[in-house]
Order: C-alpha cells, then sequence, then structure tokens
C-alpha cells in the first residue's frame, strides 16, 4: 500500500497545474473586401468562412502558428496570412479588418468581484457607440477596429450598437458575472459572442486539435501510471485473499 501511495503521489505531480488552462486560437473574417475567404491554421484546413464569420477556439500548443486566408478558387495565390506567437494558457482571436490581418489576445481570466468584462470587434463600415441603459460602455469605435476590454457589472439591460448614420440594433441579452464578452459587429449582423465563463472554463467551447503537436502533454504518462496502480491494487487484493482464504 505505502508503493500505491507513491506512485499516487508521482501521478499528482505529474498532472498539470489548474491554472494553465491551455492555449487557444479562433479565426474571423470580417474583411468586406471578400465574401469568403479559405481558411487555413498550420497548413490544415479549416473550411470556407464567410464574410462575419467566427469561429469556435481549437486548443493548439503554446508557440508559433500561422493563419492563412484564400479565395475561393483553389490556385489562387496567398490573400493574406499572419504568425500567432501563442504563449501558455492564452487565448487569441485573429481577424481580418480591411484587408489587415490582427491578432488580438483575449483576456479570457476571471473577471474580479462578480464582475464581466467586455470589448468590440467593429468588422463594419461605420464608427459606432455601445451604450447600456443611456450610459456609454464603448464610445467611438473606428470602423475596422477593436476596442479593449471594460469592466462592467452583470446586468439584463439590452445593449444597443449605435453605428454613426445607420439605424441603432438592441441586444437583449444577459451579462453575466464572471464572465467574459465581444460584441461582433459587421456589416451583416450583430452579435453578442461569449468568449469566457468562469476561471476554469474553456472559452467558446474550445476543441482539441493536433496543431503544433500533443497540447496535454501528459496524457499518456497518466494513464501509465494508472494502469500501475490498478495492477498493483489488484495484486495486493489477490494476495490477501490467498492468505485469508
Amino acid at each position: 500500500m505505502r508503493l500505491i501511495a507513491v506512485v499516487l503521489l508521482l501521478l499528482l505531480s505529474a498532472a498539470p497545474a489548474q491554472a494553465a488552462s491551455g492555449t487557444y486560437i479562433r479565426v474571423g473574417h470580417f474583411s468586406m473586401d471578400q465574401a469568403r475567404v479559405e481558411v487555413s491554421l498550420d497548413g490544415t484546413k479549416l473550411g470556407s468562412f464567410d464574410y462575419a464569420a467566427l469561429d469556435d477556439y481549437r486548443r493548439v500548443a503554446p508557440g508559433e502558428h500561422v493563419v492563412e486566408f484564400r479565395t475561393a478558387d483553389p490556385n489562387a495565390p496567398l490573400l493574406r496570412s499572419v504568425l500567432v506567437q501563442a504563449g501558455e494558457g492564452k487565448a487569441y482571436t485573429v481577424v481580418d479588418l480591411a484587408s489587415s490581418m490582427k491578432v488580438l489576445e483575449d483576456d479570457v481570466s476571471l473577471p474580479v468581484n462578480g464582475q464581466a468584462r467586455l470589448r468590440v470587434i467593429n468588422g463594419g463600415d461605420a464608427e459606432m457607440d455601445l451604450v447600456r441603459a443611456g450610459a456609454f460602455i464603448h464610445r467611438t469605435v473606428q470602423a475596422n477596429s477593436s476596442t479593449g476590454y471594460v469592466v462592467l457589472l452583470p446586468d439584463d439591460d439590452p445593449l444597443q450598437v449605435l453605428p454613426r448614420g445607420k439605424d441603432s440594433t438592441q441586444l437583449d441579452v444577459t451579462i453575466e458575472p464572471g464572465a467574459v464578452y465581444s460584441v461582433l459587429v459587421s456589416a451583416r449582423r450583430i452579435e453578442l459572442r461569449t468568449d469566457a465563463k468562469g476561471a476554469e472554463v474553456v472559452p467558446g467551447g474550445g476543441q482539441e486539435t493536433g496543431f503544433g503537436g500533443m497540447a496535454g502533454g501528459w496524457d499518456w504518462l497518466s494513464a501509465l501510471v494508472i494502469a500501475l496502480v490498478v495492477g498493483i491494487a489488484m495484486y495486493s487484493v489477490r494476495g490477501r485473499m490467498f492468505r485469508f482464504g
């Protein structure tokens, strides 16, 4: 039994810390010069992205990753690309705005004191304001730009998107405590995307992928140690049965 305890201690020490929740990348197409693009991450095709599309987060290994956009013509040259320097435990949104690729670092950490965090990605063609209950959350957000995050109190008051020279849009949403959001503005639609909920929640329902190697890093070791623990336990129980049988 002492040996089992030692092996269990080794297993716990091999497990990654909960604070390192993984590294994530998601991709969006918000440049109006192309109605549709073909997207790849590290040479692996992610599919066709229509204008105003934002993919879910994909788990990757920390390090360098390349996002490439091409037109629908398979023989067409590379349209645009960007290199992402992904840090351990970080999340990133890669978008094209006005034909330019941008890498946004997403602050998906837990907002303090039960508050929430919100930013705007404006892929539309007009400057805009974001208002809640008569108060500005983001003001004078330029077309084809993104804002930093602001901290705000949870509430179910609607959000008002006020683009210059255009009709306003009301988002009937509930801002929850401990959540992180992005308001996505485009000429096609306006929506609120939940980036994260709580300190331990994977942002956006992140998907495991093989990009850049094994993201977990210790799965094979834990499986081996667990099998060893089970084998030792069974051997110990069998020995006791023979002694007392």
